[in-house]
């Protein structure tokens, strides 16, 4: 199996941000050796064990000049050489060390202190090997194995949050820490390594998605917010279970946040069984869920439980050299499940298609097969390359003229993307945070978390929901690769089949990354859009002298005359509740069933096109064009 430098560094930059370490510059990295050492000198390392294929590329990490990203490494080939082990490498690799240290002007440490510069380098570079076999799926680095002692066959519980209370109630769990043999000062660490009391905060189960990367990224930093500085992700021997291992402040004791991700259902299932305190879901509560869950916990579908806490985007990618720019979701599902075999269909070129998709356990995965397979009424084809890495997947597709495949937006890497249309019709439309955040592009989907109504507003577990939806928890949300929902403004660049009064209204203009939405048939804001006023509001707070527009749309069920009143209607609820927050609107426009952004034969397109599309033009712009 061959991969790239630039594949196990960008897994090396993931794995250290994870651990803690401050962001880092990839750019530099790969071109500053000073800037690279300085950052493998600070890697902790002392539980880590470095294979053949690292031992292979550590040469590459020493040199002062700009690194080969290009560099194809053979990893069964690295396995086969026969590289001296760690610690025996250091004598034989302590003179190339010692060049480097001298043309740093630092020959004169001596070779004690050269030597145990090495030996910190080449900790660091263990520290890689593990970080590519903990990092494959962009799942968190596992540290030391948390192994639950052996109960009985496991009984619904009570849930934390009591339902008479409303206060997180203790539940203690017996919680024994692993420790691999011949880790070193393992006598250090004997208190540690004894079963202890450990007790449970709260517990969210649900999306895979969410709870592999983002839930994780979004708790370590609400904790550090609360005072904690040592939460640690801890691996159970169950796939998809993990635990967050922290102490806060003023507390002797240690405590757990249990995190289960196999999949949206579970969630509700934990829920209902009392197993779960907060469900995370990758799409929306169903009807059934919700009446199911309503005597408990409330309307899981109210402002004050449905909470949206970031949204997710797929690119679909092809070889650079591949014509074309855009396809539809008909035709993607054509390609994806083999109907399709030669690019010719398209006006690609005479070249057979090669389908490379994401393995069956990435959240990925699920998304595309949902947003275009499933929607087409296709299965995926048996041809297709299942490829675990995100990277990995990218890197081929961008070798092979006649490949295409899909990946989360930050992995674009040196593929192409393409633009997306929902329909063979609709304009389309190229994946950016921009485009994501708006809901324009069709491939995106938001994230949700569902808080039981039952839950004290003053609990930990309702401060962390008010975190994951705060600026800086966005920041955090962005962080992780996914899409914030923190506000900004971009000039788009406008087709000239838009109608002429749209281009009017817009001139000089730029469009704030949000869209108002609303609920089927009704002038009522969804829950997103209500959360989007206060964000708008802050918006202005820091950007005054702005002249608002507010553009409204309708899908295409009814009469035309009838579908623009409506759309007049909705600009102008938004113009209200804005008014409400003491912003005034400039101009408000209603244009109907124009300008489609989705398909309206299914639900999910016509929710799509009932919108409201805020613009802004500073005092100076208006008076251009007066």
């Amino acid at each position: 199996m061959k991969t790239t430098l630039f594949d196990l560094i960008w897994k090396l930059k993931r794995a250290l941000e994870k651990e803690g370490h401050a962001e880092i510059n990839l750019q530099k990295f790969t071109e500053d050796g000073e800037y690279r050492r300085s950052i493998l000198l600070k890697a902790d390392s002392s539980q880590f064990q470095f294979s053949a294929g690292i031992k292979a590329i550590y040469p590459d990490l020493l040199k002062d000049e700009a690194l080969d990203l290009t560099k194809e490494i053979d990893l069964q080939q690295a396995e086969a050489d026969n590289y001296p082990d760690y610690p025996e490498a250091t004598a034989a690799t302590a003179a190339s060390v010692e060049t480097v240290a001298a043309e740093k002007s630092v020959s004169g440490m001596g070779k004690p202190v050269v030597i145990a510069l090495l030996l910190l380098l080449l900790g660091g570079f263990g520290y890689l090997f593990t970080a590519l076999q903990s990092s494959v799926n962009e799942s968190p680095v596992n540290e030391v194995a948390v192994q639950p002692q052996s109960h009985p066959s496991p009984q619904p519980v009570p849930p934390l949050i009591s339902q008479s209370t409303s206060t997180v109630a203790p539940v203690v769990s017996n919680v024994a820490v692993s420790v691999p043999a011949g880790t070193p000062a393992v006598e250090a660490m004997s208190e540690v390594a004894q079963p202890q009391q450990i007790e449970t905060l709260f517990r969210l189960h649900g999306s895979n998605t969410i709870g592999e990367t983002l839930a994780p990224e979004l708790l370590k930093a609400f904790l550090k917010a609360e005072g904690s500085e040592d939460a640690k992700l801890m691996a159970t021997d169950v796939a998809v279970e993990n635990e967050l291992l922290f102490s806060l402040p003023g507390s002797e004791q240690s405590s757990r946040i249990e995190i289960h991700a196999h999949g949206s259902s579970t969630g509700f299932k934990g829920l209902d069984q009392g197993v779960a305190d907060l469900a995370m879901a990758s799409r929306r509560i169903k009807d059934k869920e919700v009446e199911k869950l309503q005597s408990r916990f409330g309307n899981l579908r109210s402002r004050g439980t449905e909470h949206i806490i970031g949204m997710d985007g797929l690119a679909v990618i092809v070889n650079p050299e591949n014509p074309l720019n855009d396809l539809s979701t008909a035709q993607l599902a054509a390609l994806f499940s083999g109907q399709v075999k030669n690019w010719s269909a398209f006006g690609g070129g005479d070249m057979p298609v090669r389908i490379y998709a994401r393995d069956a356990n990435s959240g990925t995965w699920d998304s595309f097969k949902s947003m275009v397979l499933k929607k087409h009424g296709v299965e995926l084809s048996s041809d297709a390359a299942r490829i675990e890495s995100s990277i990995e997947l990218s890197d081929l597709v961008s070798k092979e003229r006649g490949a295409i495949g899909f990946i989360g937006l930050p992995y674009i890497l040196r593929a192409k993307a393409l633009a997306v249309s929902d329909e063979e019709k609709a304009q389309p439309i190229y994946p950016t945070s921009f485009t994501i955040s708006t809901e324009d592009y069709p491939l995106v989907r938001r994230l949700y978390m569902y808080e039981p109504a039952s839950v004290d507003t003053a609990s930990v577990l309702h401060r962390f929901v008010s975190f994951a939806l705060s600026e800086a928890g966005q920041d955090v949300v962005k962080k992780a690769g996914f899409i914030s929902q923190n506000i900004s403004q971009n000039r788009p660049a406008l087709s000239a089949d838009l109608p002429p009064t749209y281009r009017r209204l817009t001139q000089n203009a730029e469009r704030l990354s949000l869209n108002f939405r609303f609920n089927s048939s009704t002038t009522i804001l969804d829950n997103k859009a209500q959360r989007d006023l206060d964000r708008v509001v802050r918006f202005f707070e820091d950007n005054p002298a702005q002249n608002v527009i507010l553009i409204g749309f309708s899908d295409s069920i009814g009469e035309p005359e009838a579908n623009q009143r409506l759309s007049l209607l909705r600009a102008q609820a938004v113009e209200q509740a804005l008014f409400a927050r003491g912003i005034n609107v400039k101009q408000v426009q209603g244009m109907g069933e124009a300008v489609p952004i989705a398909s309206n034969l299914t639900r999910a397109g016509r929710q799509r096109n009932r919108r409201v599309e805020i613009w802004v033009r500073s005092d100076i712009g208006l008076a251009q064009l007066q």
